[in-house]
């Protein structure tokens, strides 16, 4: 019965957890790294570009959610193909995530190569295990060894994404597994199931020199869709920047950071609890590195 218990308690403490950094996302996929989250917006730039971010959640709780990830995509001279690399891990409690992908994206110019229509295709490994070093129960449980036991599986995203000048339109699927082989043990990891978004981005001669409002609708499994809304502001040259989104988990993420010769990025972002962890812990925080390479 003790052994039931502890199994039970870790898989709904596992599921809640990741439930919730599912909520709330990465921040710097609005703005900043918009290839982590749609595998088409892979080389939309010329050169490669270089994302890296770390973000602690629930700030104050043992064994809060960490995320973090490295990012790399590349677009040829020509501008029709994008190539990229994602290495992801998270840990929640004594539960690891780590996931490996590489893309490949393929750019349609339309209007004399002003719009492009981009697809993008993402594969990868993904693993999941308990780290035994961080159990405070019975290790010989028999529940825990079989989780470890499993092995690592294919994994992999869908994108697509129509360009404008100023407009972007994007959709993907991501964890795809789920559409060909569902796996009941895994599933108490409630995923993203779908992410939809707009953005426009309005320029103008003045301190602001960019405003860029985005809408955003993102489905999580075993939940209703979310609803963000978002706005990016560039002042000074796009020196500086300063975002806001509002989730509709009734949380607020805002960020701010600095951009170097349009080159090196630094992004700080913060983000308040759910209502349903508002009483429990402080918020989310996160920072981010950008660099990019342009091409010769």
């Amino acid at each position: 019965m003790r052994k039931m218990r502890f199994c039970l308690c870790g898989l709904l403490l596992f599921s809640f957890t990741a439930a919730f950094s599912q909520l709330n996302p990465m921040g710097s996929i609005y703005y900043q790294n918009q290839f982590l989250a749609n595998p088409a917006m892979a080389g939309v730039d010329d050169g490669v570009t270089l994302n890296g971010a770390f973000k602690t959640q629930w700030v104050g709780v043992d064994g809060a959610p960490k995320i973090q990830y490295l990012t790399a995509d590349y677009g040829l001279k020509n501008n029709k193909v994008g190539l990229g690399a994602l290495l992801y891990s998270e840990t929640a409690g004594a539960i690891s995530r780590f996931r490996a992908t590489v893309s490949y994206a393929y750019h349609i110019p339309l209007n004399n190569a002003t719009n492009f229509i981009d697809f993008g295709l993402s594969a990868g490994i993904m693993n999941e295990y308990v780290n035994m070093g961080k159990v405070k129960g019975d290790l010989t449980d028999e529940v825990l060894n079989s989780f470890n036991e499993r092995q690592l599986y294919l994994d992999g995203d869908f994108g697509i994404a129509y360009r404008m000048d100023k407009l972007t339109l994007q959709a993907t699927l991501p964890n795809l597994k789920r559409f060909f082989k569902r796996d009941i043990l895994r599933n108490v990891v409630d995923r993203s199931i779908y992410f939809i978004a707009a953005g426009y981005k309005f320029t103008t001669d003045k301190v602001v020199n960019s405003i860029e409002p985005k809408l955003v609708y993102r489905g999580v499994q075993n939940y209703d869709g979310i609803f963000d809304a978002g706005v990016n502001l560039q002042f000074l040259e796009n020196k500086l920047m300063l975002n806001g989104v509002y989730h509709g988990t009734n949380s607020f993420t805002g960020g701010f950071g600095a951009n170097y010769r349009n080159q090196f990025a630094l992004l700080f972002q913060y983000t308040t609890n759910t209502a349903q962890m508002k009483n429990f812990s402080n918020g989310e925080f996160e920072i981010g590195l950008k660099y990019s390479f342009k091409n010769p």
